[in-house]
C-alpha cells in the first residue's frame, strides 16, 4: 500500500476513536442526567408531601432565632 492509503486508513482509525469516545461519554451524560432528574423528582415529592411538618420546623427555628434579638 502506498502512503496515501495509509494516511486515509489511519485518519479513518482516528475518526473512529473520537467517535466511538464522544458517544459513549455522551451516554454516560444522559444517563447521569436521568438519574439526577429522578433524584430531583423525588426530592419535590417528599418536600411536597411534608410541607406543613417542614414549615412548622422552620417557624420554629425562625423564632429561636428571633429570640435572641429581642432586647426588653
Amino acid at each position: 500500500m502506498n502512503n496515501t492509503i495509509l494516511a486515509i486508513l489511519h485518519t479513518l482509525n482516528i475518526l473512529a476513536f473520537v467517535l466511538e469516545t464522544a458517544t459513549e461519554f455522551a451516554v454516560r451524560v444522559i444517563a447521569l442526567a436521568i438519574v439526577l432528574g429522578e433524584y430531583i423528582w423525588t426530592g419535590a415529592q417528599v418536600v411536597y408531601s411534608n410541607r406543613q411538618n417542614i414549615m412548622e420546623n422552620v417557624n420554629i427555628f425562625r423564632d429561636n432565632v428571633g429570640s435572641y434579638f429581642v432586647y426588653g
